[in-house]
């Protein structure tokens, strides 16, 4: 954090950006930066691969975030990289931060690529916005209500809503210090999950019906096709949280979603329950998550991603169990 302060104290431009489909952690912390350096006399740009899901326009200057990279990028001597994983996740940004000198990486991912000029990578943490709050507090800076919905907005969905085994004490120690500013967590919360739209419920239906079991029961698995987000017209955003209906069955141990965006492109989703690291099965895959959490995309055809996938999840399960 002292290297951090001090490129901050030494340049003038920043451009903060992080990865493709970005979620709430990603967001929150995002803004929850932007305002840190706005305080201290900073330019800043906020520009994405990806637009800014819908569920998360109600946090503060959310619509400064721009994903229209066509449009002239700003000539920035510094950019902030957050919750990315590896440079192949910040999608057509990639070219644009290779160009750029300094580049700070701030993640809590294991396994994360270290690719910045200075990289701050805790996995102990349970999000990036449980970071940037340590910030805040490491350069002394107040902590205002537009900041604190960013980052209880951030911890709290990367936590699940503090269920998952990220979740720790100085987690919740940080949660209160934001509660004291005054935000409204109930209002915060409905904004986040109490907003469903039409088509995540079409396309929720539409994966249900596809949902099999497979390891005498202890995997759960679902897929949505690309004719399915059609049918449903539905987007990415809509498919948030699915996955958890898979994991949520009494005897599942893990649940995966499978997700074909396009003909040979599926992204897969994993969920687990505290004992298997599904980001070991991930990773397998070329993606990467947490414990519990994980994500990966494979091209191929969704019969066959489907059939390599649930083998090294067997092989993991079998291999934690027998632990």
């Amino acid at each position: 954090m002292d290297r951090i302060a001090e490129q901050i104290a030494r340049h003038k431009k920043f451009l903060i950006t992080t990865h493709v489909y970005p979620d709430g952690d990603a967001v929150g912390s995002q803004i929850a930066l932007f305002i840190l350096l706005k305080r201290m006399g900073k330019e800043v740009k906020l520009i994405n691969s990806f637009p800014l899901p819908a569920r998360y326009k109600f946090l503060p200057n959310s619509g400064l975030i721009k994903h229209n990279i066509n449009a002239t990028l700003p000539n920035s001597e510094l950019a902030f990289v957050l919750d990315v994983g590896s440079k192949g996740r910040l999608g057509n940004m990639r070219e644009h931060i290779n160009n750029i000198k300094t580049v700070i990486n701030i993640d809590h991912h294991l396994g994360n690529d270290c690719f910045g000029t200075i990289n701050w990578i805790d996995s102990r943490m349970s999000s990036v916005g449980e970071l940037i709050f340590h910030l805040y507090k490491h350069m002394k800076l107040e902590i205002r209500k537009p900041e604190a919905i960013c980052l209880y907005t951030a911890i709290v969905t990367d936590t699940g809503s503090f269920q998952y085994s990220n979740t720790s004490v100085e987690t919740h120690l940080a949660v209160s210090e934001l509660l004291k500013t005054g935000i409204d967590h109930t209002w915060i919360c409905n904004q986040i999950y109490k907003n469903i739209p039409v088509s995540k419920l079409k396309l929720l239906q539409l994966a249900l019906e596809t949902l099999s079991f497979d390891a005498k029961g202890k995997i759960g698995y679902m897929f949505i096709t690309s004719d399915m987000y059609s049918k449903a017209r539905a987007t990415e955003e809509d498919s948030e949280e699915i996955v958890e209906y898979a994991r949520n069955v009494k005897g599942v141990e893990v649940g995966i979603l499978f997700k074909q965006h396009s003909k040979g492109n599926i992204k897969i989703s994993f969920r687990s329950r505290s004992k298997i690291d599904v980001r070991k099965i991930a990773s397998k895959f070329g993606g990467g998550g947490h414990h519990n959490a994980a994500a990966c995309t494979v091209n191929g055809e969704l019969k066959v991603v489907l059939k390599n996938i649930m083998r090294a999840t067997i092989l993991e399960l079998e291999s934690s169990i027998s632990v």
